[in-house]
C-alpha cells in the first residue's frame, strides 16, 4: 500500500517527538511535517499536502477545533484525527462539528492508534470508547439531520469485504483472522457500515447484501 502521509500537531515538543518516533517505525506511514500550533499548521499546509493530520485540541493560539474548521471548509479531502487528553463529550461534539474523522485519547495504545489511522485513511471514522457508542451514533444522526447533511453511503473496499463476510455468517473472530486484522478493527468497520447504511443489526446487513447483490443466495 502507498504510505500514509501524516502531519503531527501538538504544542508539547516532548509528546510530539515521542509520537513521531513511534510512527516513524511503521512501514506504511510517512511523517512529512509537524507543527506546534494551528497557525504554524496552516502555514505548513501552503507547501505540503498530507493525507492525514493528527492534532491535539488545546494549543496556543488557534485550538485544534478552530483550525480543523478552517481546514475542512477549504480542503475536505485532508482527514483529521484528534489525539487529546480531553475526553469530555463537549470536546468530541465540537470535533464532529468541525469535520474531524477520528478522536482518540492520548492514553490510546499503539495498536489502537495504528488501527484508527488505517480506518480513517480508508474513508471511515474512528472514535475512542471514552464516549458511549450509543451517544455518539445518536448525536451524529441528529446533527446531520438538523443540518441537512446527506449520509455517505459509499462503503470502502474493506467495509464491503467485511459486510460480505458478516452477511454469510462469519463471526468477528473469523473475519479478523481471514483479513489479518484485529477484533477492534472489525468492530470499527461494522459500526461505520451500520451508520452509513442506517442498519440496525446483522439481519439487516444480510438483507442489504442480498438486495444489492453483494452476496448471492
Amino acid at each position: 500500500m502507498n504510505r500514509i502521509k501524516i502531519i503531527l500537531v501538538d504544542d508539547h515538543r516532548i509528546f510530539r517527538d515521542g509520537l513521531k518516533s513511534l510512527l516513524s517505525e511503521v512501514e506504511f506511514i510517512e511523517i512529512i511535517g509537524e507543527a506546534s500550533g494551528g497557525s504554524e499548521l496552516l502555514e505548513t499546509l501552503t507547501y505540503i499536502r498530507p493525507d492525514l493530520i493528527i492534532m491535539d485540541i488545546s494549543m496556543k493560539g488557534l485550538s485544534g477545533i478552530e483550525v480543523s474548521q478552517k481546514i475542512t471548509s477549504v480542503t475536505p479531502e485532508i482527514r483529521i484525527m484528534i489525539l487529546s487528553m480531553h475526553t469530555d463529550e463537549e470536546f468530541v461534539i465540537s470535533a464532529i462539528q468541525a469535520g474531524v474523522k477520528g478522536y482518540l485519547s492520548k492514553d490510546a495504545s499503539k495498536e489502537e492508534l495504528l488501527e484508527a489511522i488505517k480506518i480513517i485513511h480508508e474513508g471511515g471514522e474512528c472514535y475512542s470508547k471514552m464516549v458511549s457508542d450509543n451517544f455518539l451514533k445518536s448525536y451524529v444522526r441528529k446533527y446531520k439531520a438538523e443540518h441537512g447533511l446527506v449520509e455517505n453511503k459509499t462503503l470502502t473496499q474493506r467495509e464491503i469485504e467485511i459486510l460480505k463476510l458478516a452477511a454469510i455468517g462469519q463471526s468477528n473472530k473469523e473475519i479478523a483472522d481471514k483479513l489479518f486484522i484485529s477484533h477492534k478493527t472489525v468492530d470499527c468497520h461494522k459500526n461505520n457500515i451500520v451508520q452509513k447504511l442506517k442498519l440496525k443489526n446483522t439481519a439487516e446487513m444480510v438483507l442489504y447484501a442480498i438486495k444489492h447483490k453483494i452476496i448471492e443466495v
